[in-house]
């Protein structure tokens, strides 16, 4: 098995230098790892900006986070089960629940996991109220259609903690990604290595979450930025590859030439695919991280491209932030997360992942406050 990407801070951050061929963009790296990292991790981005210095390892924080005995009950409300990163998010949060169960952090956990909707996951959320779970983390359907029940929680007593696809709801305990940022940089880099010019395709994910819609509007902004940029069509993966080759071998005899493809995940294999077995080259597009688009990556001799994703570990960051807030810490309400970025040269660090998995690493509670915790605090 490779060593995994431990995706919990990105200590150093890069240049990113293209030529002007489309799919011919060269890219260099300077990356450091905090202690308790196993490997790199860098994101693109245009400027350099070094870490002041490395996160504390587990060695020197674990005394200063000793957990206490406690009697909770955490629940976990996913409003969509239907890829292999939401399965994963799960799995994330089921280990560290069970670890945190037999170490007496917390007495249960329970899950219940959604078909999309957001009428699912209000009757999700109000099962949990009657339960009388101590506290409620949420992968949300929608950013403001849960704010009735996320209220009504909170008056109950019952902290809520929405992360990856959060609520705009200032009851709720927010840890999300800085989707906007980073897909606008990622749409830049394809567009550059193109020479700011060609047909693009959009594809998009779970429609209804917040972050897929930041994601959308953030390759439309690279777009609108230049003039000889054309989206061509828009394809909805949903965040899945077999949906994904699905869709595109549908619409492919009828496009014109794809020089940019602007994903957001989850759909690399199926549109890999659906390239492949119509005999075409597969355009640019972004890495998401997973076995599959790696391994592919790995046999191709000249596609110079990121990949990039949210780690489905934060499931288990959201686990220690309920902990957390039950114990009493000073747990800001807004929380930063980064994404994990995976370089060409930094591939063959990860041929060796399971089929179906995708790059990342569970959180621990020293990390989740290093890490996560303690910097919001001052944003």
């Amino acid at each position: 098995m490779a060593k995994k990407l431990i995706s919990l801070v990105i200590t150093l951050v890069m240049a990113v230098s293209l030529f002007a061929g489309c799919g011919n963009a060269p890219s260099e790296a300077s990356t450091s790892s905090t202690p308790q990292s196993t490997t790199k991790a860098v994101v693109a981005t245009t400027s350099v900006e070094p870490s002041k210095e490395a996160a504390p390892s587990e060695e020197a924080t674990a005394a200063a986070y000793t957990i206490p005995t406690g009697d909770w009950v955490i629940g976990l409300s996913n409003s969509y089960y239907g890829n292999t990163w939401r399965k994963q998010m799960v799995d994330s949060f089921t280990k560290v629940a069970e670890e945190a169960k037999a170490a007496g952090y917390i007495k249960d956990f329970v899950i219940q996991n959604g078909d999309g909707s957001v009428n699912a996951q209000i009757a999700q959320i109000n099962s949990f109220i009657l339960e009388g779970v101590d506290a409620i983390c949420i992968n949300a359907a929608s950013a403001t259609a849960l704010n009735s029940v996320i209220d009504k929680a909170v008056a109950a007593g019952i902290p809520v903690i929405a992360f990856d696809s959060t609520v705009d709801d200032e009851n709720a305990y927010c840890m999300d990604f800085d989707f906007g940022k980073y897909y606008y940089q990622m749409g830049d880099y394809m567009a550059k290595a193109c020479g700011y010019k060609g047909n693009v395709v959009i594809v998009r994910g779970v429609v209804g979450s917040a972050p897929e819609q930041v994601m959308v509007d953030a390759y439309l902004k690279v777009v609108a930025e230049h003039p000889d940029m054309k989206v061509i069509a828009t394809v909805l993966g949903k965040a899945d590859g077999t949906v994904a080759q699905a869709e595109f071998t549908k619409i492919l005899p009828s496009l014109d030439k794809v020089d940019m493809i602007f994903n957001q995940g989850g759909d690399t294999s199926g549109i890999i695919q659906a390239f492949e077995q119509a005999g075409l080259d597969v355009p640019l597009m972004s890495g998401d991280n997973s076995a599959e688009f790696i391994n592919w990556w790995l046999k191709q001799d000249n596609y110079d491209t990121l990949s990039m994703r949210a780690a489905p570990a934060c499931g288990s960051a959201a686990l220690w932030a309920a902990v957390n807030i039950l114990n009493g810490q000073d747990v800001p309400k807004k929380m930063n997360l980064a994404l994990s970025v995976i370089t060409r040269d930094m591939a063959d660090q990860f041929a060796g992942m399971e089929a179906g998995s995708i790059a990342g690493a569970d959180w621990t509670n020293n990390q989740v406050m290093d890490q996560i915790i303690i910097p919001s605090r001052t944003k």
